[in-house]
């Protein structure tokens, strides 16, 4: 950063950016509509007063009083926002701190640019490695233009040679998706600097934050940055589109996996077999085998004798039968004929 008046002359720009939200912040707009309420029935009682019409007289007077104490809430309003504002004041930094900031930058980052008709202020960090797993160096771009706004959208973190996570392209660091930061603790800070124009803080935080990873909140864990792969078709799998098997505990993707009907229970292939009766899927200890034919079957598909539906259509033909002859039985006993034994009466024949 040799041409140190074109520092001079971005820092003068981003100073008056902050001073232009503080000028902002101060403004009220005035009770204008109130007020020519007032001087309205004002002119209406004098009127009145002057042509002798009393009743209008007093009406107008009684309307005037009425908007007066309107007039006076809505200023008293106004009055305690600016004594609000005045407290709750943030201190700015000026065009001095930001210049120094601005070279201060210099010193910490091997690369810092702007550009300013774009409005953007930018830094390079250094190749970042977090657990053995190499994510490259990223671009810290502030918008200062922005900063009128508010936190957050007023910055983006750019990863330079992207290494992004084999299951989500859109994360390129465990906390970094679509070139957004999760801040996490570093929110509070992270907007205290850009708020009062602290830019040498904002960056090094940042930069910390990339260099910091917490396994409890991560858009991909490190683990599973290289991706998860399915046992059953072999494909990466991003932790919110995979299943763990309750049966051997492998991890299959959402297009693999099968929920049994009654237990409710993520299982893989192998560990899912199939209803005979209805062609659902379900786990093997949802699954009953038939108490005639042993065929499985689930618990839809199985009568009060644990029956499946092919048995239990053989067995009424059965039943049919054995009902007939105990019919005719009971016919013969009814007639009051005798019922002999077999063979009775019948002589044997010599051969």
């Amino acid at each position: 950063m040799r041409n140190n008046k074109a520092v001079l002359k971005l820092a003068i720009a981003i100073h008056e950016q902050l001073t232009c939200r503080e000028q902002d912040n101060v403004v009220c707009d005035l009770p204008e509509a109130t007020w020519q309420r007032c001087d309205h029935l004002a002119h209406r009682m004098r009127l009145a007063q002057r042509r002798g019409w009393s009743l209008a007289a007093a009406r107008c007077e009684r309307d005037l009083r009425a908007t007066i104490d309107v007039l006076h809430g809505e200023l008293g309003e106004i009055a305690g926002k600016l004594d609000s504002n005045s407290r709750n004041s943030v201190s700015i930094a000026t065009i001095q701190d930001i210049y120094r900031d601005l070279l201060g930058l210099h010193d910490e980052f091997d690369d810092v640019s702007w550009d300013r008709r774009q409005q953007t202020l930018s830094v390079t960090t250094e190749p970042i490695e977090l657990e053995g797993v190499y994510l490259g160096p990223f671009q810290i771009q502030l918008d200062w233009g922005a900063l009128l706004d508010g936190h957050p959208g007023n910055y983006r973190v750019i990863a330079i040679d992207a290494h992004p996570a084999a299951s989500n392209d859109s994360v390129t660091h465990p906390h970094v998706q679509d070139e957004a930061v999760c801040e996490g603790d570093g929110r509070a800070p992270i907007c205290k600097a850009l708020e009062q124009g602290r830019l040498f803080d904002f960056f090094v935080i940042v930069r910390n934050l990339l260099h910091t990873y917490n396994s409890g909140s991560p858009h991909v864990a490190l683990a599973d940055w290289h991706g998860v792969t399915c046992t059953d078709c072999g494909t990466s799998t991003c932790e919110d589109e995979r299943w763990t098997c309750t049966g051997c505990e492998s991890t299959v993707c959402d297009g693999c996996y099968y929920s049994c009907p009654d237990c409710g229970d993520a299982y893989c292939s192998e560990c899912i077999d199939r209803c005979e009766g209805c062609d659902d899927h379900y786990c093997r200890s949802c699954l009953k085998p038939c108490g005639k034919c042993r065929v499985l079957s689930c618990n839809c598909c199985l009568d009060e004798k644990e029956r499946c539906d092919n048995c239990h259509e053989e067995q009424p033909k059965e039943t049919a039968s054995e009902q007939a002859d105990v019919g005719e039985e009971r016919s013969v006993v009814n007639s009051g004929a005798e019922v002999q034994p077999d063979s009775m009466g019948e002589t044997l024949v010599p051969a």
